[in-house]
């Protein structure tokens, strides 16, 4: 089912990193920074099967292994405690901007921008706008944007500057029963389904070289198709759902 994204809401730790933002800089870190192992208490942003290329159940595998000069072994369930995956070390390199997406499915949106529901509706339609609290813990601050300009502003920017690039909603798989290979097109947006509150749209920047460093890119100010929120906890009132459509 198509799910139209109304808004997107990005996090700052520094309101400087908002107003820089709102201007028009994206900061960009590489995948490699967001492997790291989670920790207990953690912010949620960093993980560490990110950017994984194939996750094996143990009940559904077999490796065999050659060593020449050594002989051969051969891995299987009873030798397993975890499924096991691999990375392809060049993803490491895509230089990632990641944004919380406001959508919704099953709902119309009309072209003056607002949302057609009725009643019966009314508590579906606030559950998908709710934004959870989980993702207050990525800044006290918070810019809310319009999805449909930014996202031509920033295709048409990225495209004069000669960037290849990919943007799209990342898909939350579920770790305890996929089994398979991730298109390695597809790899940068797919994580595992304990991430799936954060609802990320996710805009990946492929180098020409590879190196570990951010980068910045400008797109030019956006303050007018944004609002910047001094206190992401008030995001919770910010989208609200207030009268449904007559019948």
């Amino acid at each position: 089912m198509k799910r139209n994204i109304l808004f997107f809401i990005k996090f700052f730790t520094e309101e400087i990193y908002a107003d820089q933002f709102v201007a028009g800089e994206l900061y960009l870190n590489t995948l490699s920074f967001f492997k790291r192992i989670e920790k207990e208490g953690s912010d949620g942003r960093f993980d560490s099967t990110e950017a994984v290329a194939t996750w094996w159940q143990p009940d559904d595998i077999l490796i065999k292994l050659n060593a020449p000069g050594i002989g051969s072994a051969e891995i299987s369930r009873k030798d397993l405690a975890a499924p096991v995956s691999t990375s392809i070390g060049a993803q490491d390199y895509v230089h990632v901007f990641c944004l919380y997406a406001v959508h919704m499915t099953g709902f119309e949106l009309l072209e003056n921008g607002k949302v057609k529901f009725f009643e019966k509706g009314a508590d579906e339609l606030r559950q998908q706008l709710r934004i959870d609290e989980r993702c207050f813990k990525f800044g006290k601050f918070a810019v809310v944007i319009s999805a449909v300009p930014f996202i031509k502003k920033l295709r048409e920017a990225l495209t004069s500057q000669g960037h290849k690039f990919k943007d799209k909603l990342v898909r939350y798989y579920d770790d305890t029963v996929f089994h398979g290979t991730i298109p390695t097109s597809e790899v940068p947006f797919r994580k595992q389904k304990r991430f799936s509150y954060q609802q990320e749209y996710r805009v990946c920047v492929y180098p020409t070289v590879m190196h570990d460093s951010p980068i910045t890119i400008k797109i030019g100010n956006i303050s007018s198709m944004c609002s910047k929120v001094v206190s992401s906890q008030q995001l919770s009132n910010f989208l609200t759902v207030t009268e449904p459509a007559s019948m």
